[in-house]
């Protein structure tokens, strides 16, 4: 792969180093936050949602604990902490 530059309409390429251990740490950080968290959120969903608010709360967290982190882990990086 020689002679590869930088993708059309991007400055230098960065020298920034990307650790994954920013990604893990914020996932294992917020995936405490959920297991802490879920039950509280289901009770509170439960006056909708009846019986399947602990099941519904799972499934949001299973999707969002993973947005978040990544956010989290590109804003360190970005901030370059």
């Amino acid at each position: 792969m020689a002679g590869v530059g930088s993708l059309p309409e991007r400055s230098e390429v960065s020298v920034r180093s990307f650790s994954p251990w920013i990604d893990r740490g914020s996932l294992i950080l917020f995936a405490a936050g959920a297991v802490i968290a879920a039950p509280e959120i289901a009770y509170f969903l439960e006056q909708w949602l009846g019986g399947t608010a602990m099941i519904a709360t799972a499934c949001g967290l299973v999707i969002l604990v993973p947005i978040l982190a990544t956010s989290l882990g590109k804003l360190v990086v970005r901030m370059q902490l």
